[in-house]
């Protein structure tokens, strides 16, 4: 159970005393740990400082390539004309809409790489390539480091429709 005591001015002086030692000594590896639980935008949150997360806003006019990939029934000139409409540039995506070429598909080329800003992922094979000893690829992006942010659409089943697309993007612009 959390303590929701309010601390007085010695006792917050002493903690802050405490937390600038261990800060000062752990600080990379007290980030690390907040990132790898996921909670590493809530904290930030929690301290108004959200805006130095690199993936919190997108500017349409940014440069990123947005990566879609799983298996969909919409074809690709159709999910451009959606993005366009939002107003992104075509050029700002890599479309992998093939459930098998998915299979394939060079994952950790995204590891570590500026070039792409987001992962928009449909129904695509659990067992592929990059995955190690995750259940999914999916779940290997979402949670090693160095891959850009991922974004599963569907609703309730991961799925890329022409709606699907069109609510992310939209999410990605506000």
């Amino acid at each position: 159970m959390v303590n929701t005591k309010t601390l007085s001015v010695n006792e917050l002086q002493v903690l802050e005393q405490n937390l600038k030692e261990v800060l000062q000594n752990h600080f990379s590896e007290i980030l690390s740990r907040i990132n790898y639980s996921g909670q590493l935008a809530e904290l930030l949150n929690v301290l108004g400082l959200e805006n130095l997360l690199p993936y919190q806003k997108v500017n349409s006019n940014k440069q990123g390539i947005i990566l879609v990939i799983g298996q969909s029934e919409v074809k690709q000139n159709k999910l451009l004309a959606v993005a366009k409409e939002l107003g992104f540039n075509k050029n700002r995506f890599e479309f992998c809409l093939d459930y098998n070429k998915a299979k394939t598909f060079q994952y950790k080329k995204m590891q570590y790489s500026l070039d792409y800003s987001y992962i928009l992922v449909g129904a695509m094979p659990h067992s592929v390539k990059d995955k190690g000893n995750f259940s999914s690829m999916i779940t290997a992006m979402e949670k090693q480091e160095g891959y850009p942010p991922v974004i599963r659409m569907g609703s309730n089943e991961l799925k890329i429709t022409k709606s699907n697309f069109e609510k992310t993007l939209k999410s990605l612009i506000n």
